[in-house]
């Protein structure tokens, strides 16, 4: 993990505010009294100490917000090609964590798998439903999370459609996976907990993290009961008190949307209620596809992250056209990808910068040709840039390198027409930062080399 910025989840400011809210809600949880201490005299008071010297400043804290992780066997078998699996994962990763492993990040992803230790349903990638959609069960690997906390991921949004597939004993299984990783959790825990947001930066320029999940059911638990944090009338009001108390609160929803390139209207209503109840910014993921970027009232919205980690789309391959009709395992638009990279400036306003990602493998490549390896698919998250080309593949055979690195160039213009960024300029060889348009182009971030296991 590299975050090196102050993390307080479940913190002075989260219990207080978390306690607040509960009891404007009617249901805060009974509290035993704290007995008062005594006043100092004032002539017991020793003479004063000089002053110590100021502490330098704590830096501004720096969010990455990720999308969902989803492994497959072919992604598991990648990491076993390692010996020590959970570094093989994080392999897979480095392309961007050479990016998102700067001093002060908090990186954050989407677990969209349990990591249970005991399998309680039948687990199934992938399912079909003509009729909309269909309930798979998921489960990940033990060494899952280890291999995120190896590639300086620092943190786990729970608060999702799969977080419950192993049932609530495996969500709390998940929960304390997490936790021996080393990453924070939100958005699922031991009732209240599974409320309390993520805090981040020095006092003055806090930036609060909440997680929810846009669900139908119902969102009342009982005290010590697994369950996740929903986007309900109790999450609102935990929004505006934690405004009231000076962070500047990001929401990060989870939705059920399978491929829509475009918001629901009931997202825009529940947006305009968090924009109401003080939000500074609002990511969004759970439709496995990137989505618009706008803001609403001066607010950044984004609709769709897509995929952090997943091998949809992973029959995709140059020349195939796409429909509202394709499936998750043909979607190439699956396997794009945006990181929101979120701070605060000293006047506290936002700023914003998403940079775009593909996730590149050589499943129908090593079908067509000899690579090192054998039959283990290979992948990558890889930057995309607006340099030509887009993704450089110099390992491929000629004549299939030359049609993917086109290819990919078509799928980049594809995610800035459907996201509605501009993309900054580069150099051959960078990658390119993207922003809501009017936005002025931002500085570049060194990328860092990988830290040792």
């Amino acid at each position: 993990m590299v975050y090196d910025g102050s993390v307080k989840a479940a913190s002075r400011l989260a219990a207080t505010f978390f306690l607040g809210a509960l009891a404007a809600c009617g249901r805060a949880p009974t509290a035993s009294p704290t007995p008062s201490s005594p006043t100092p005299s004032l002539a017991a008071r020793e003479p004063a100490e000089p002053a110590e010297p100021a502490e330098p400043a704590e830096p501004a804290a720096v969010l990455w917000v990720g999308g969902d992780v989803l492994l497959s066997d072919a992604m598991v078998d990648f990491a076993h090609f390692d010996p020590d699996p959970a570094q093989g994962f994080a392999r897979m990763l480095e392309p961007v964590a050479r990016v998102w492993r700067e001093p002060g990040a908090f990186v954050l992803v989407n677990l969209e798998m349990p990591v249970a230790r005991t399998q309680r349903h039948e687990i199934h990638e992938e399912a079909s439903n003509p009729h909309g959609l269909t309930k798979v069960h998921l489960s990940g690997p033990a060494w899952l999370p280890e291999g995120l906390a190896r590639a300086g991921v620092a943190g786990v949004t729970l608060a999702n459609n799969h977080a419950l597939d192993q049932d609530r004993d495996g969500l709390l299984e998940t929960v304390r996976a997490a936790r021996r990783a080393g990453l924070v959790v939100t958005g699922a825990g031991v009732y209240p907990e599974h409320r309390w947001p993520i805090t981040l930066g020095p006092p003055g320029r806090e930036i609060s993290v909440m997680n929810f999940y846009d669900s139908r059911g119902p969102g009342a638990h009982e005290p010590g009961e697994v369950a996740r944090s929903v986007l309900d009338d109790e999450a609102f009001a935990l929004v505006r008190a934690a405004r009231s108390h000076g962070a500047a609160v990001v929401a990060v929803v989870h939705v059920l949307g399978e491929l829509l390139d475009r918001p629901e209207p009931a997202w825009r209503s529940w947006a305009e209620r968090l924009i109401d109840a003080g939000v500074s910014a609002i990511v969004v993921h759970g439709t496995h596809v990137v989505m618009p970027v706008e803001r609403i009232r001066g607010v950044p919205v984004v609709w769709g992250l897509g995929n952090l980690v997943s091998d949809m789309g992973r029959m995709a391959r140059p020349g195939d056209v796409h429909d509202a009709t394709t499936s998750k395992l043909r979607s190439a638009a699956a396997r794009e990808s945006l990181l929101v990279r979120l701070t605060l400036t000293p006047d506290g306003a936002v700023d914003l910068r998403l940079l775009a990602a593909w996730m590149s493998q050589d499943r129908v490549a090593r079908w067509r040709y000899p690579l090192p390896g054998g039959d283990v698919v290979h992948f990558a998250l890889r930057p995309l840039s607006r340099c030509s080309p887009a993704l450089a593949l110099p390992d491929w055979p000629a004549p299939y390198r030359h049609a993917t690195e086109r290819w990919v160039a078509d799928r980049r213009d594809h995610l800035l027409a459907v996201t509605e960024l501009s993309m900054d300029p580069c150099d051959p060889g960078q990658i390119a930062w993207l922003h809501l348009p009017g936005v002025e182009a931002a500085r570049p971030v060194q990328a860092r080399p990988p830290r040792a296991p």
